[in-house]
């Protein structure tokens, strides 16, 4: 009897895991800072699956590593809920939207030489995500920064080092050193160093393949830093120089349908995949460039379990964490000055803004409704 509860309790959790974020990839709207504020407003404030300051080193680790820092967190909070089992339920759920809809979309694509115009629906949708991204840097901030001169410092200066372009994985590290260093003697180094050259090993290793598609996003999605813009780097020099397999046009299209719709922006991989190969092709390069922030995340859950219970290593993730606020902020500041241009966009902000300031609980899904639907009433007033 006592297996059989327990085995029903696994599947209670596993079911709930996949609902959760089947949805989170359906609405994961906004680039990174949009999939963060929705993913901390089902994980820590609805559902309470991890605690803020578990969600905050998730997050902050993320940014040092390569791949997608919306999915890996969906994976680690999964891995809290469910297991391993969980951790993969997480991450396949989490991308599946995406990944359909790039489908259909390519098939689209490939028939009619031309993708479907949804600007009238990403005029709402676009302040909408820029209320839910100022409303978690608050919260976020509120609980982590706590007054404490240093991590305040630290996202000033990560905040100024961000818009003048410096590296995030670099910045995120340097502020988890400083904090360190301000309470710990400068003669103990933290293991932590040596991922301050990570990112430019990984990136002075990785050389792409010719000879399946599969490998050329495996590799991809292995030494992956930064934003859409780094993709798009990576898919020009494999799919379209080295290899000739699609147009600078259709990678250009197929980048800015990683932008417009739902999930992380690696899905144009799956756009760009079907393109070259019809639908296995697109399942192929979603496997291969996803594939690595699986094993990355197994990983990644092991050290933060061990680096959340020593306190000197505390002090290194609370650096991390302040320095994850200023990132998202930076991002939040670009969505503000792009998305809001008129007096409509800002009526919207506002409103959707109050809503998630004011009532509490509130599903995102809502808000994303109330954005884009507003959006289209608006426009034809």
């Amino acid at each position: 009897m006592p297996s059989a509860v327990t085995s029903e309790t696994k599947a209670t959790r596993l079911k709930e895991i996949a609902v959760s974020c089947l949805k989170l990839g359906t609405i994961g709207f906004g680039g990174i800072a949009g999939m963060v504020a929705t993913i901390e407003n089902e994980m820590v404030v609805r559902r309470k699956w991890i605690d803020h300051q578990h969600f905050m080193d998730a997050l902050s680790a993320s940014y040092i590593i390569p791949g997608p820092n919306a999915v890996e967190v969906v994976m680690h909070c999964g891995k809290e809920r469910g297991g391993r089992l969980g951790l993969v339920v997480a991450g396949v759920c989490y991308i599946m939207p995406a990944m359909a809809i790039c489908l259909v979309l390519g098939y689209f694509y490939r028939q009619y030489s031309a993708l479907p115009n949804v600007q009238d629906f990403i005029f709402g949708l676009r302040p909408a995500i820029t209320a839910l991204v100022i409303a978690t840097v608050y919260r976020l901030s509120a609980k982590t920064l706590k007054n404490d001169r240093t991590l305040i410092a630290l996202c000033i200066l990560v905040f100024a080092g961000s818009l003048f372009g410096l590296s995030e994985a670099l910045l995120i590290i340097g502020a988890g050193a400083i904090n360190y260093f301000a309470h710990i003697r400068m003669n103990k180094l933290p293991v932590f160093g040596g991922l301050l050259f990570s990112p430019i090993l990984l990136q002075v290793s990785a050389r792409f393949s010719d000879t399946r598609l599969f490998l050329i996003f495996l590799k991809i999605g292995a030494v992956l830093y930064g934003s859409g813009y780094v993709l798009f780097a990576y898919m020009d020099e494999s799919l379209v120089r080295n290899n000739h397999w699609l147009s600078r046009q259709q990678l250009m299209d197929a980048i800015a349908v990683g932008q417009i719709t739902p999930g992380p922006i690696l899905s144009s991989a799956t756009f760009a995949g079907y393109l070259i190969g019809g639908t296995m092709g697109g399942l192929a390069a979603t496997a291969g460039i996803f594939l690595p922030s699986f094993f990355i995340s197994f990983f990644l859950h092991k050290l933060l379990s061990s680096a959340r219970q020593n306190k000197k290593l505390r002090l290194f993730l609370d650096g991390l964490s302040a320095a994850s606020i200023s990132i998202i902020a930076v991002v939040g500041f670009h969505l503000f000055t792009s998305s809001v241009q008129q007096w409509r966009e800002a009526l919207i902000l506002s409103a959707c803004l109050a809503l998630t300031l004011l009532v509490r609980k509130i599903n995102t899904v809502t808000i994303i409704l109330i954005g884009s639907i507003g959006g289209l009433l608006l426009l034809r007033i």
